[in-house]
């Protein structure tokens, strides 16, 4: 892998991907294609079948384009195909009739078995698109035909439902037409009158359809009838009545938007028991079924329908079936699409003179390039899909090593970032993704002009465009890649930058305010409520108007709460931390309103003052801790001569009683002596940080049980008992020996000192999950008037009158020592029962 970490390594991989990635393409391209025509069929003809359809709309094309003049006549008699013309729709006709055929150049008895045939609407905005190739990369061989419909409105003759199918239909145009599902809705109603001035319009139509039905009913009578003159009185004064009728209906429905109609029943015709339909008498729906009406809609509202208005259509149900599906423009008229009558049909036949292309008469006509299209086809029939998993295989494999490979260099181990990896990821996608679509519209461009311009020209744009996008994706893959390598795609990206990273700071806010203003959930409570209730006020007076305005002063009110508890919570997390010690704490004054701001700078200055309080008494104790040190040093030398020669003078042979007693409180003070000045120097080096620790795993057990052995003779000269709890396992800690040995020893002899004779002392050693805890218990012979941490301090005893002989640091240096092994250590007085508590992790 290490091969393809130069440059030329990653543009050798990067070749080798586009390369393999453009045969894959053009592999699964052609064998989509080639498959979707029948290439991979088990029918070997299907893929020819499919050839011949695109020539035969290609002949179409170039064929009906002069519809108008001579069909192109002079350029169909140089191709491979027989074709023919016929006006008009071609459905149900015997193609193989000549008679049929405005223009064809076959006998009808030679029609080939597999021909194309397809019908056309010609009109002045059809568009042919044809060229010399059959397939063409941009516009396809075909014509687009932009057909308008004509909306004609007809007046319905009658109307009647279906209760078989549940349908409604109307008459009109002299055929019947079945109501779409919305334009009408039969239901059971408690008022089964209707509307007034639906049922008055629909009474008019069945009125005119009887006097129709009577005319033409009178008129057959009047020819077989030797009483002509008294019927055609009868008609004309029938006819008379009929038209004042009509003219009064007509009136009422001229009138009905100014006139408030009576909501009773509307008067039925004399005879309401037959209603007439293209001069076929029908039942009504109200003579069979009762309780329903018929609602009726358009697009100006509608209305209801009373069944007595409404034809019984069951008798004719199996007529009904193929009737057209319309919907109402009114109550009284229905509107129809029809074909514009500009339209121009055309049906066109044509199939191959299969004597033409064996002989190759016209070696480059659309047959003919179907038939090396077939051809070749066939021969990469198992090479196709070969090519696309091979190439496939190659490509992915050399992407992902590319990416593998981003970042490296073989000169360095770390990763190194080039220009490119140096952008968001985000931001490196966007651009990628604009130039991608730049790629895409330049390859595009040059596919859709490939039937204009030079077939080398569009090719070489595509290629330059497809590797310019390659190209483009492969930096973006290695921007990502070496994002990813470094882990930063989200902290590096813009949209971290200008949301995320703002989000993930307002969010800790919220949290620091939550945590430290203890009411902060009570005010955004109270904030909620009282918008809840202006809203409700706003709907109830109805003044939608003042809402935007509403939601600008809530938005900057709620910006304003967040702004000050964000304040107030800073100063009082300060002030906390300075609370518990914690002297390096100050309030941030960013952002902060004037009268917080001067708060805040007022708890600096405190947080300042301590600074500098806390130096001087460090500075202080350094100095005393100093003297004490040098003081020391400067006493134990002197000190030294001291024991050195009472120790001379108890060797030479002193009769003198007085002078032995002398030389023997002068031994035990100057050990005594010197015992403080090595404890006064162990504490300030303790103090100080001035020991070394040598931190090693160390057996608890046994180091505890040593510490009780070498105390045990002390221990029994005082009358103590010491009554342990230990475990029965090995323990082990991380600790110094020698250190922990002697913080051991200082406890044990705090005991020994101060421990009342003939009493018990407890030492325990228990154990948890992750920590160790030595506990020392004993009662103590003095009174204890004295708190635990004065206890604590250096110099400091039990015993205020200090007849004994401790020093007051045993304590003191025994906390010291724990706590810089990473111990804890605490001390108890309860009365006279004085407890030592120490803590260690558990390994």
């Amino acid at each position: 892998m290490k091969h393809f970490y130069s440059k030329a390594g990653k543009v050798f991989l990067g070749i080798t991907c586009t390369v393999f990635t453009l045969i894959f393409l053009v592999s699964s391209t052609l064998a989509v294609i080639l498959g979707s025509k029948g290439l991979f069929s088990k029918d070997k003809t299907a893929l020819e079948n499919s050839m011949n359809d695109i020539a035969g709309r290609s002949y179409a094309a170039l064929v009906l384009s002069k519809y108008k003049e001579d069909f192109n006549a002079d350029r169909m008699e140089k191709s491979n195909c027989c074709y023919g013309i016929i006006q008009g729709k071609g459905e149900d006709l015997d193609l193989t009739d000549d008679s049929i055929y405005l223009y064809h150049n076959f006998k009808g008895s030679d029609l080939a078995a597999d021909y194309y045939f397809h019908e056309y609407s010609l009109n002045d905005s059809s568009e042919f698109h044809f060229s010399d190739k059959l397939i063409n990369l941009g516009t396809a061989n075909a014509i687009n035909t932009y057909n308008t419909d004509m909306y004609v409105k007809y007046d319905i003759q009658g109307i009647g439902y279906d209760f078989i199918s549940s349908k409604a239909y109307v008459f009109a145009n002299d055929q019947f037409y079945e109501l779409a599902d919305g334009a009408f809705e039969c239901s059971v109603e408690n008022e089964i009158t209707g509307t007034p001035n639906t049922n008055r319009i629909y009474s008019h139509i069945w009125d005119t359809n009887k006097i129709a039905w009577t005319k033409l009913n009178n008129l057959e009578e009047e020819n077989s009838s030797e009483e002509v003159d008294v019927e055609e009185q009868k008609e004309s004064a029938d006819k008379e009545d009929a038209s004042e009728e009509k003219s009064s209906e007509e009136e009422s429905s001229e009138e009905e938007s100014e006139e408030i109609l009576s909501e009773d029943t509307v008067e039925q015709s004399a005879d309401a028991n037959v209603l007439y339909i293209n001069g076929k008498a029908y039942e009504p729906i109200s003579n069979s079924v009762a309780g329903y009406t018929l609602g009726i809609y358009c697009n100006d509202g509608g209305g209801v329908l009373s069944m007595d208005n409404v034809a019984d259509l069951s008798t004719i149900h199996s007529q009904l079936d193929d009737a057209p599906i319309v919907s109402l423009h009114d109550i009284s008229t229905v509107g129809v699409y029809e074909e514009d009558p500009a339209n121009i049909n055309y049906a066109f036949v044509c199939f191959p003179d299969q004597a033409k292309l064996s002989a190759k008469v016209h070696s480059n006509d659309y047959y003919a390039q179907a038939a090396n299209i077939v051809n070749t086809a066939e021969s990469m029939k198992y090479l196709l899909p070969i090519m696309m998993v091979i190439s496939f295989i190659i490509a992915v494999v050399s992407l992902v090593m590319f990416m593998c490979a981003a970042g490296h260099d073989k000169q360095k181990e770390e990763i190194v970032v080039g220009p490119v990896e140096k952008l968001p990821v985000d931001g490196a996608f966007a651009a990628a993704f604009i130039l991608e679509m730049l790629a895409s519209m330049m390859f595009a461009a040059g596919v859709s002009n490939s039937d204009r311009l030079s077939i080398y020209f569009c090719g070489f744009v595509c290629l330059v465009a497809y590797v310019f996008g390659m190209a483009v994706g492969l930096l973006f893959c290695s921007n990502l890649a070496v994002n990813v390598k470094l882990h930063r795609c989200w902290e590096s990206s813009l949209f971290y930058k200008f949301i995320g990273k703002p989000y993930s700071k307002f969010k800790e806010e919220l949290k620091t305010i939550r945590s430290t203003v203890k009411w902060t959930n009570r005010i955004w409570a109270i904030y909620i409520i009282v918008s809840v209730i202006e809203f409700f006020v706003i709907v109830s007076f109805d003044a939608a108007e003042i809402c935007i305005l509403w939601l600008i002063k809530k938005a900057v009110v709620a910006f304003v709460i967040h702004r000050l508890l964000r304040s107030y919570a800073r100063i009082k997390e300060t002030a906390t931390k300075l609370a518990e010690g914690d002297t390096s704490a100050q309030v941030d004054l960013e952002g902060m309103p004037l009268f917080f701001e001067e708060h805040g700078k007022a708890l600096n200055d405190i947080q300042s003052g301590i600074n500098v309080a806390l130096e001087e008494r460090t500075k202080s104790e350094r100095m005393k801790t100093e003297l004490i040190t040098n003081v020391s040093h400067d006493i134990k030398t002197p000190l030294t001569s001291i024991i050195n020669y009472v120790d001379l003078l108890e060797k030479e042979d002193i009769d003198n009683a007085k002078a032995n007693e002398y030389l023997e409180v002068l031994d035990r003070q100057s050990k005594r002596l010197k015992k403080l000045i090595e404890d006064l120097i162990e504490a300030s080096k303790v103090s100080t940080g001035n020991i070394k620790f040598n931190m090693e795993k160390v057996n608890a057990v046994v180091l505890f049980n040593q510490s009780l052995g070498e105390f045990s003779d002390r221990l029994k000269g005082n009358n103590i008992e010491v009554v342990t709890s230990f475990p029965q396992n090995d323990i082990y800690l991380t600790a110094d020996n020698r250190y922990l040995w002697r913080v051991f020893d200082n406890l044990m002899s705090n005991i020994v000192k101060y421990a009342q004779p003939g009493t018990r002392a407890y030492v325990d050693l228990n154990e948890s999950d992750d920590k160790l805890c030595f506990v020392f218990r004993n009662t103590s012979k003095e009174e204890l008037n004295i708190s635990a941490d004065e206890l604590m301090e250096r110099f400091v005893r039990g015993d205020r009158s200090r007849y004994t002989d401790g020093n007051g640091l045993g304590l003191s240096i025994a906390r010291s020592l724990t706590e810089a092994m990473g111990g804890k250590m605490n001390v108890y007085i309860d009365g006279d029962l004085f407890k030592a508590v120490l803590e260690f992790n558990k390994i």
